[in-house]
């Protein structure tokens, strides 16, 4: 049986020790003297969504030539292969990696040139979704325009970044274009925001909903009550890409234990596990595994099952 990551940003997950020999090779100078290059990239501590996102800076600084990516996608899929991932989502905002020597046919290129190398060598299939910078509306724009002319090549559509004060909303014409053009939408919310946030996202088409957690704050726990929001959600099933470690550490939750990821798989929602940003987080598949099974999770198999039901890849 498949089993699935849904929820991975490729420019979150790169190799300390790979980022540390590509700023070398490029002279990248904000990381080259760093010794302890874990510690540095670890946002464990951070005490917020943003403090925890600056951390991007430096690693898509080093996304932006086509070698760099193709190892970085490569990596990231063997990672992946080594945790007992068979279906593997990567979402990154490429126009990060533009510039006068990388057009975005060669970024979307390079990543996928990775993929196929560790499906080649592992078996893992692995899918490109392209992320908007939803603080950026010019920039979701582009985006949008760039999966529609890619759309053979890509697996889905997500807007990214600060969701506070950016609902989705604020794109519909862009959403509907895409669902026009037949582009699988999954929409961060629920993160940075509260319930409104997922049902603005839902309003304007996601299959999916990355993070989704804070459902919970439509569901009174004692009596079970579920609000109008939470009660569509769960009743079509709608698929929650949940990563427990990374709303840790952008600080949602001052615990594990304060995590709802447990209370919404027993009332049935729909949940899958993911790793966000390996390395912000210092996590892998394996680590948020051990962690759900520490919550009281003991399905896990039947949940990485059952998210590889539901995957996009399963149309690309």
């Amino acid at each position: 049986m498949n089993k699935a990551v849904l929820h991975d940003h490729l420019d979150g997950g790169l190799r300390a020790k790979t980022a540390k020999e590509l700023a070398i090779k490029d002279s990248y100078k904000p990381l080259i003297e760093i010794e302890d290059i874990e510690s540095f990239f670890n946002r464990e501590s951070s005490t917020s969504l943003e403090e925890y996102l600056e951390a991007f800076v430096h690693t898509t600084a080093l996304m932006s030539n086509y070698d760099n990516l193709e190892r970085i996608a490569f990596e990231a899929a063997e990672d992946m292969h080594f945790c007992g991932i068979t279906l593997y989502e990567s979402r990154y905002a490429p126009l990060y990696s533009v510039n006068d020597n990388l057009q975005i046919k060669d970024v979307i290129h390079a990543i996928n040139s990775g993929f196929k190398q560790a499906e080649n060598l592992y078996g893992i299939k692995s899918g490109l979704i392209l992320c908007g910078m939803r603080n950026d509306k010019e920039n979701v724009s582009q985006v949008s325009e760039i999966a529609i002319d890619f759309k053979e090549q890509i697996i889905g559509f997500d807007i990214a970044g600060p969701e506070y004060n950016f609902l989705p909303s604020l794109f519909a014409d862009v959403f509907n274009k895409l669902k026009n053009n037949g582009i699988n939408l999954t929409i961060h919310a629920g993160e940075g925001d509260g319930v409104n946030s997922i049902q603005d996202a839902l309003d304007n088409g996601a299959k999916r909903i990355g993070h989704g957690v804070r459902i919970i704050e439509d569901i009174d726990t004692t009596s079970k009550k579920l609000g109008k929001t939470a009660e569509y959600v769960r009743n079509k099933q709608v698929p929650l890409e949940i990563c427990i470690t990374s709303n840790i550490h952008t600080n949602m939750y001052e615990e594990y234990n304060n995590h709802p990821i447990k209370d919404l798989i027993d009332l049935e929602f729909n949940v899958s596990i993911n790793t966000d940003n390996r390395l912000m987080s210092n996590t892998s598949m394996k680590k948020e595994i051990d962690i759900a099974k520490n919550l009281g999770i003991n399905n896990i198999d039947r949940i990485l099952e059952n998210s590889a039901s539901y995957s996009f890849l399963n149309d690309f």
